[in-house]
């Protein structure tokens, strides 16, 4: 069907593969002008990471030397599988990151391509993608965003194939790309909810009942394997956490994540601290003095300054994060309205939320009046932000220029992509052939947006994670759009 059609690009009619080729090409030099402005500096989150990193490269692949349960080894691993094997890790993480992001991309043309069945759904993907800044930023931060949402549509890409045809082999590849996904991020724990849904919806279709026996039990097998991998990729993980922190888990940080949402102002509920058991066993573990500075300075609605006041006073990391979180859930107790309605608020504003701060590469920051603290001595930032490692930056003024402008920084942007997305994802499900597909990413977009709104302050490094499935269903419902005003345009 594809071959039948050709697209227009700057007034010239051309064939499908040329198109492509092209917009790839445009793509492609865009990662690497990105690349070319510099890494972004090591500080907060990016800079744990590439202390985490360190002690991957020594042969900690477990991280036991560091007594952490908020954090898991996924990208750790990336980060110091490259400080081990190259001279110049922080160079050699940009360029991985910039073909990843990449690579998220075709994945996600392809994807579009299969479920219509049509080379210009593909092309939609490209062309949107090209004229996409904010997520690029990203490739240059030692931070997980872009490894995830690679290893979460390697996913996908697997699952898609699995339902089409279940077999042993590609259920172990579901599996051990969900195990992966889960070791960078937990968040992807619950995603087997939404692949599922998928397999169940897309199995309505008519069989014969011969058929139907063999399909389900090759697909029940196949489901078991792909369980039975995930957790075997998962376990050594759990049990290195059972032994630090003496309960199996993937992470512990659902109390600092909750703890935001529940007492901080704005987005968060702001509720007073609870009169309950579990809130005099926080004052009393911080003590009274404590405790009394920090309630006059109205900083115990911080995060991170009750974490790190809690394991200063003897709790261990998952015993501080649990503490925190039995004092959030007690307050939400005491006032569940207002928490739900900041929920909701919370919920909508995931998808609103504008791109107001990315990652800053070295290239802009050295020409933003002296930044870095105000330091100038080329030698001292790359000591203090860089880990003494190679730097780089040069910058790229249509790059600049594209970012001042970028769509994501506008309300009314964001909100009409809000929307588009919405009547995409409906049309999809309401067309039969793609109902499974559309179902299928519905769930997805309803799952990280839910679990965000619940837990955390939205900000668009949580929806970057969800943008090419995004891509997908719009690109799917514009080909459908498409065909439906050719077939109309033909009766004529």
């Amino acid at each position: 069907m594809s071959g039948e059609h050709k697209y227009v690009l700057m007034g010239w009619r051309l064939k499908p593969k040329l198109a492509l080729a092209i917009l790839f090409i445009l793509l492609l030099t865009k990662v690497v002008a990105f690349v070319l402005r510099g890494p972004s500096p090591l500080i907060w989150d990016a800079n744990y990471y590439w202390i985490l990193g360190e002690s991957v490269a020594q042969g900690d692949w477990l991280l036991t030397g560091h007594e952490v349960a908020f954090r898991t080894p996924g990208y750790p691993w990336l980060v110091g599988s490259l400080q081990r094997l190259t001279s110049s890790p922080l160079w050699s993480l940009v360029c991985v990151q910039a073909g990843l992001w990449l690579a998220t991309v075709m994945l996600a043309a392809t994807l579009a391509r299969q479920f219509v069945d049509d080379m210009r759904a593909a092309a939609v993907v490209l062309a949107i993608a090209a004229v996409m800044v904010s997520s690029l930023t990203y490739v240059n931060a030692v931070l997980t965003e872009t490894l995830f949402t690679f290893a979460v549509l390697v996913h996908l890409w697997f699952v898609a194939r699995f339902v089409r045809q279940p077999n042993v082999m590609l259920g172990a590849l579901v599996g051990a790309t969900l195990a992966a996904a889960m070791l960078i991020r937990p968040v992807a724990m619950l995603l087997w909810v939404a692949d599922v849904g998928f397999l169940l919806v897309s199995r309505w279709a008519p069989l014969t009942p011969e058929k139907h026996q063999h399909c389900w039990r090759r697909t029940l097998i196949s489901v078991a394997v792909a369980g039975v991998v995930t957790l075997g990729c998962v376990t050594p993980w759990l049990a290195r956490n059972h032994a630090m922190f003496g309960k199996w888990m993937m992470t512990e940080f659902v109390g600092r994540n909750i703890w935001i949402v529940t007492f901080q102002d704005g987005s968060g509920a702001g509720l007073p601290m609870p009169t309950s058991d579990s809130a005099a066993r926080l004052k009393s573990v911080i003590g009274q003095a404590g405790w009394e500075k920090l309630r006059q300075e109205d900083r115990w609605r911080e995060t991170w300054t009750v974490s790190k006041t809690l394991t200063r006073s003897g709790l261990d990391d998952a015993q501080t994060d649990q503490l925190m979180k039995a004092v959030a859930f007690d307050a939400i107790a005491q006032d569940p309205t207002s928490y739900a309605k900041k929920t909701i608020r919370r919920w909508l504003n995931f998808w609103r939320t504008r791109a107001t701060e990315l990652p800053e590469p070295l290239s802009v920051l050295e020409h933003s009046g002296g930044g870095f603290d105000g330091q100038t001595n080329r030698q001292e930032i790359v000591k203090q932000y860089f880990a003494g490692e190679r730097i780089w930056g040069r910058q790229v003024a249509i790059i600049d220029t594209a970012l001042r402008h970028r769509a994501s920084n506008s309300l009314m942007a964001t909100t009409l992509v809000m929307v588009l997305s919405g009547l995409a994802t409906m049309l999809v499900v309401l067309h039969r052939p793609t109902r499974a597909a559309g179902v299928w990413f519905a769930l997805i977009l309803a799952y990280f947006s839910a679990v965000t709104a619940v837990l955390e302050i939205p900000g668009y490094r949580y929806r970057m994670i969800v943008e090419p499935m995004m891509l997908i269903v719009i690109a799917m419902a514009v080909v459908l759009l498409i065909r439906k005003w050719d077939s109309r345009r033909l009766a004529r």
